[in-house]
């Protein structure tokens, strides 16, 4: 069946250097408002992008990801999720003097743009003095019963990374066998302000 017509003007503006309005639409069958956020906006065009990984630790075992911004007006607006299987800590620092180890490939959600993300993803540091500033610390878990008391924590609203600068995002296991998750999702837009 085809989606129901979209007709009903509610809103609008005038567009940029033109006398056309352009209107807020209204769904015919539902009366719905037609939008989307500006971050499913920005997978259309290409500026959303995503970065998977799975790791399986040791008692008190780590794994390190370096999150590079370049010192540009564009800035990446990013959101976390994570897991483990088991007694996980997660840690956030900001302003890392640390190398990267392994360059990590970033995958764009809009599979028809070539658009590349202007961020670095290491996974594993080396080198430097200081981790950083610790931002966010998150522990939860548990050692009995792995499948049923797992760790999650995400942050729902994003975080804006400062321009410039070295994150580490450090999970630490506190149990054997424990299969950590991370999904990293952003979006990238030019700061005007």
């Amino acid at each position: 069946m085809d989606e129901p017509i979209v007709k009903r003007a509610i809103a609008g503006r005038y567009g940029t250097g033109s006398t056309d309005f352009d209107c807020a639409i209204m769904d015919e069958d539902t009366n719905a408002i037609v939008y989307i956020s500006f971050a499913h906006y920005k997978v259309h065009i290409g500026k959303h992008f995503i970065y998977t990984d799975h790791v399986v630790l040791g008692a008190a075992g780590t794994q390190d990801y370096l999150i590079t911004t370049p010192d540009t007006s564009t800035w990446a607006h990013m959101t976390f999720h994570l897991s483990g299987s088991a007694i996980t800590q997660w840690e956030l620092y900001e302003g890392s003097d640390k190398t990267g180890t392994t360059l990590q490939t970033i995958g764009n959600s809009n599979r028809n743009s070539s658009n590349t993300s202007v961020l670095t993803l290491h996974k594993g540091t080396s080198g430097g003095t200081t981790d950083g500033t610790k931002l966010h610390l998150y522990k939860c878990g548990s050692s009995t019963n792995q499948a049923r008391s797992d760790a999650q924590s995400e942050n729902g609203e994003e975080i804006n990374l400062m321009q410039g600068t070295k994150y580490i995002l450090r999970t630490t296991s506190g149990s054997a066998d424990n299969l950590t998750n991370v999904r990293l999702e952003w979006y990238e837009h030019e700061n005007v302000r």
